[in-house]
């Protein structure tokens, strides 16, 4: 929509998904979406959850590296894959000491699905090249330093679309980004690695929280409750699924979306930014964001 060139990016919906990267077409196991990342930007997805991890190319598989910057994380995947994923990793064996290392899109572990960064990057990059009136916003949860995910940026043509947030500044309408060519807004849930790759929890996003065992905790008034983040941040990201992700708890969840995004707005005094979903394939993200952006 043309019109929204006149808002700043924070006060626009984007149809996002939730661990973006993880989708069977990458191989990876237990996923959160049906179609990859470049499907979704062809089909409507403005905003993408990703997580980053230093990972060796081994054989078919990518043996993760657990002990990076941010060390270990819990993780939301069922016991079984776990188990699995421990079973790989330690198949593979630690490479030599001093092998380089590849940035990844994983869930926890890249032993059960990964694809790298850098191919993201490119087509990313080459959606941008297509689509020159077009924001995409990034939350990354990186276990990875700024510096690594700025290098493969970089490396890729990203870097300089990449949004520089002054804190304490409102953040530039759309077309405003578009004009500037940094029409990537990109921040981090760990690191911080300065305007170009702020942390998002530090006064750019605000979120509700992520953990729902069921369908029926979307529908409770805590589903909208402040998570992490400074409450009134530019950014709400909206977070939407059941862990662990099934195409079948995704349908039951995805039906309720319009429903909570009217309570969450109301309880919330504003609507979301960033309305992340699971199998957004199987969703209406896209028609739910758009009534969002015509009632604004």
């Amino acid at each position: 929509m043309a019109r929204l060139c006149d808002r700043r990016v924070g006060d626009v919906a984007f149809a996002t998904t939730h661990n973006s990267m993880s989708s069977p077409a990458d191989g990876f196991r237990g996923p959160n979406q049906g179609k990859p990342m470049a499907w979704q930007l062809e089909h409507g997805i403005r905003g993408f959850q990703i997580d980053a991890y230093e990972g060796v190319a081994q054989g078919n598989s990518v043996y993760t590296e657990l002990s990076g910057p941010f060390g270990s994380q819990a993780t939301d995947l069922p016991a079984p894959l776990v188990a699995a994923a421990v079973r790989i990793h330690r198949r593979l064996g630690a490479p030599p000491a001093g092998t380089p290392t590849d940035v990844y899109l994983c869930h926890t572990f890249c032993e059960l699905g990964a694809v790298s960064l850098a191919d993201v990057a490119d087509d990313v990059r080459a959606f941008l090249d297509d689509h020159p009136n077009e924001v995409l916003a990034f939350v990354v949860e990186d276990y990875v330093t700024p510096e690594r995910l700025h290098a493969v940026l970089a490396a890729h043509g990203l870097d300089r679309e990449l949004l520089a947030v002054e804190p304490g500044t409102p953040l530039p309408t759309l077309g405003e980004m578009i004009d500037a060519h940094t029409r990537v807004l990109m921040a981090l849930e760990n690191g911080d690695g300065g305007r170009a790759l702020p942390n998002a929890f530090t006064g750019l996003v605000a979120e509700t929280p992520f953990t729902f065992v069921s369908p029926t905790t979307l529908r409770t008034a805590s589903s909208c409750s402040p998570n992490r983040g400074v409450d009134g941040s530019p950014i709400f990201q909206f977070n939407h699924w059941v862990t662990p992700p099934t195409t079948q708890l995704a349908r039951a969840a995805n039906a309720l979306l319009a429903e909570r995004v009217e309570r969450c707005s109301r309880l919330r005094s504003r609507p979301p930014t960033l309305v992340a979903v699971d199998f957004a394939d199987r969703s209406r993200v896209v028609a739910v964001v758009d009534r969002l952006n015509r009632a604004r």
